[in-house]
C-alpha cells in the first residue's frame, strides 16, 4: 500500500492540476471582453491613412474583429503552453520540458518558411496593410479577405473561389477599400457627337449624382470628363474621374453608367455602333 506521504502528495499535484486548468479556463473565458474594449478605443481614435478623416463605424468594426481574433488566438495558444509546463512541472517531469524546447526549436529551424509566415503576418497587422473585410488584390488574385491569422490570409474572389495564401508569399498588396475609392471610366461616343455637350452632361450627370440623398454621403469628388482620352477606329472616349468613400466605386460606377446612358439618349448623344458598354480602365477587382 502506498503510505500516507505519498498520497498526500499525489493529492496535492491533482489540486494544483486543477487549479492551473481552472485558471487557464478562466483568463480564456475572461479574455476576450477587455481586450475587445481597448481595441475599440484604439481605433475610434485613429484617422484614415493619408488624411484627417476618422475612420468609420465600419471601418473601426473590420480592424477590431481582426486584431481581436488574432489576439485570442495567441492567447490561446500561450495559454495552452504554460498549462502543459506547469502541468509537467508540477508532475517533476523536468526532462521532458527540456526535451520539448528542444523539440520546438528544431521544428523552427526546419520550418523557415512557416516562421517566415508568421513574421510577415506580424508585419501586415502592425502596418495595417489590411483587415478582414478588405477588397485587395495579391499577386494575379482579388478579392474579399474572409480571414486572417498571422500564417496565411484567406481570399474570397467574385467568382466565389477561396483563395488561400501564405503571408510569406505576400510581396505587394493592393488594397482597394482603403481611405478612398476611384471612379474611372472611359465613356465611347460616336465621332459625330457633340464632343462639348457630352461632357456637358458627363458633368451634370455627376453633379447630380453627389446631390442625390442617397448617395451625397459616399461621393467624395462627383464624377466629371476630365479629357478626350482616346481615339479609336469608330468613336472616341471620354474620360470620366470621381472620387467615393472606400468600397463604394462599384457601386457608384454603376449607378453613373445608368444614368449616363440614360441622358446620353435624351441628349441625342450616340454611342459608337459597335459600343455599347462603358470600359473602365482602373485597377480595381471585380465587385466583391
Amino acid at each position: 500500500m502506498l503510505d500516507g506521504t505519498v498520497l498526500e502528495q499525489a493529492r496535492d499535484d491533482v489540486v494544483w492540476i486543477i487549479l492551473i486548468i481552472v485558471v487557464g479556463l478562466l483568463v480564456l473565458r475572461f479574455a476576450r471582453a477587455p481586450i475587445r474594449r481597448i481595441l475599440q478605443r484604439v481605433f475610434e481614435g485613429q484617422t484614415q491613412p493619408g488624411s484627417t478623416q476618422k475612420l468609420t463605424a465600419a471601418e473601426v468594426q473590420k480592424r477590431v474583429d481582426t486584431v481581436e481574433t488574432l489576439a485570442m488566438s495567441t492567447i490561446r495558444f500561450v495559454v495552452l503552453v504554460l498549462v502543459v509546463i506547469l502541468v509537467l512541472g508540477v508532475l517533476n517531469l523536468g526532462p521532458v520540458i527540456a526535451g520539448l524546447g528542444l523539440v520546438l526549436a528544431a521544428i523552427a529551424f526546419a520550418g523557415q518558411d512557416f516562421v517566415r509566415d508568421y513574421l510577415s503576418g506580424l508585419v501586415i497587422l502592425l502596418e495595417n496593410h489590411f483587415y478582414v473585410g478588405d477588397v485587395i488584390g495579391v499577386g494575379p488574385v482579388n478579392g474579399t479577405v474572409e480571414d486572417f491569422s498571422l500564417r496565411r490570409t484567406k481570399l474570397r474572389d467574385p467568382s466565389g473561389t477561396l483563395h488561400i495564401v501564405a503571408n510569406g508569399e505576400i510581396r505587394i498588396a493592393s488594397n482597394f477599400t482603403r481611405g478612398f475609392g476611384g471612379i474611372n471610366l472611359d465613356m465611347p461616343i460616336a465621332y459625330d457627337a457633340d464632343v462639348d455637350r457630352a461632357m456637358a452632361i458627363i458633368g451634370e450627370v455627376g453633379a447630380a449624382l453627389a446631390a442625390d440623398p442617397e448617395w451625397a454621403d459616399r461621393i467624395i469628388e462627383a464624377p466629371a470628363a476630365v479629357r478626350v482620352e482616346t481615339l479609336g477606329d469608330i468613336g472616341m472616349t471620354i474620360k470620366v474621374l470621381g472620387k467615393v468613400r472606400a468600397g463604394e466605386q462599384w457601386a457608384a460606377s454603376g449607378e453613373l453608367r445608368r444614368r449616363l446612358l440614360a441622358a446620353f439618349a435624351a441628349g441625342g448623344i450616340d454611342l459608337p455602333s459597335r459600343a455599347g458598354t462603358f470600359v473602365e480602365h482602373s485597377v480595381e477587382p471585380a465587385e466583391p
